[in-house]
């Protein structure tokens, strides 16, 4: 086999056999596909055993549950092959998304090739597009110029990649090599980043296309559309690992910059969900979160020092409403989606 796609699996009876047919009907044919069965309590893992008794190039492990991350690490073991490409169970592929990412990869001769994606609803529409230029960056530019723009945008471009791993194949030397594995989500908010940045120290390169092979489903219980009490305090302990990691990689100011940007991103989340028809708390306290988020030190210390005025007027607007506390107008335009 050329390459194996890993395929964790957990409650996604609805969208797995889409997922799963979508591999069977590749261009590209030489592959294997790891079900990481992640202790499912509905019939997916049922599923797995079909499409494993039924296809040779199919097989399922069954495990107790711990999250996406651990999950994979688990589909690395059973890896024999020199490739690898993620794909999350209630995603699918377009036809010749496997046989692009490989060529280009392939004619590049580089170790990480990532495409674009559309993100699309129940119904197969496409909601809206990402796509990319294609690029190539090699050697010791894709650690230096590629991995920044995973993190974030520069203050003044909308110019960064997806950190997530999939859409992407990758040579599983380096992961081999350097025992490289995903941290848990339930640890650090952003496994595939870290995943990503750990990588790209190892790899000889890395390329960009201008594709849009990767189906990415909208999920409607997704970090966007539910509340979780502790959001704030997980983002800041993600910024800081962060942080800390990119200062022992000796990463320039101009990557820090990208990921307070990012840091920002993170606040929008953690405000917007104190909206009514995601929180069930009364007004009050959520203004009052609103506040606890918004006098934070180390938020303030991350506005005071980013150049604000590079950014276009609504998130300069943003980050001036949580710099003076107005929390009635930041509440006010969550509820109504502005930011």
């Amino acid at each position: 086999m050329l390459l194996s796609v890993v395929v964790p699996v957990y409650n996604v009876e609805k969208y797995l056999r889409q997922c799963l047919n979508s591999l069977l009907s590749q261009t590209l044919t030489d592959f294997e596909v790891i079900m990481i069965d992640d202790g499912s309590s509905d019939t997916s893992g049922d599923i797995c055993e079909e499409y494993a008794s039924l296809y040779s190039n199919f097989r399922v492990i069954h495990k107790k549950n711990e999250g996406l991350g651990l999950a994979r690490n688990t589909g690395l073991e059973y890896v024999n092959t020199d490739y690898v490409m993620f794909l999350d169970s209630d995603d699918y592929l377009d036809f010749d998304c496997i046989e692009t990412l490989y060529k280009y990869l392939k004619d590049n001769a580089v170790d990480l090739c990532k495409g674009g994606f559309k993100r699309v609803n129940d119904d197969g529409e496409v909601i809206n597009r990402i796509d990319y230029n294609y690029q190539v960056f090699s050697g010791n530019y894709a650690k230096s110029h590629f991995l920044p723009r995973l993190i974030g945008s520069s203050p003044s471009y909308h110019d960064s990649f997806e950190m997530s791993v999939c859409g992407s194949i990758y040579n599983m030397s380096p992961i081999r090599n350097n025992n490289l594995k995903f941290q848990s989500e339930k640890e650090y908010i952003s496994e595939d980043l870290v995943f990503n940045i750990d990588y790209l120290q190892h790899a000889n390169g890395a390329c960009v296309i201008n594709s849009l092979g990767y189906n990415y489903r909208l999920n409607m219980h997704s970090l966007t559309t539910s509340y979780r009490e502790d959001r704030f305090d997980a983002c800041k302990k993600f910024y800081l690992y962060m942080h800390e990691k990119l200062e022992q990689l000796h990463y320039s100011q101009s990557t820090f910059l990208r990921l307070d940007k990012m840091f920002f991103i993170y606040l929008k989340m953690c405000i917007s969900q104190e909206q009514s028809k995601i929180s069930s708390l009364a007004k009050k306290d959520r203004l009052k979160n609103i506040s606890s988020i918004c006098r934070d030190s180390l938020v303030q210390n991350i506005i005071s020092n980013y150049p604000i005025e590079k950014l276009g007027f609504k998130q300069a607007m943003f980050l001036k409403l949580v710099s003076y506390d107005l929390n009635r107008f930041l509440l006010f335009f969550a509820e109504r989606g502005i930011f």
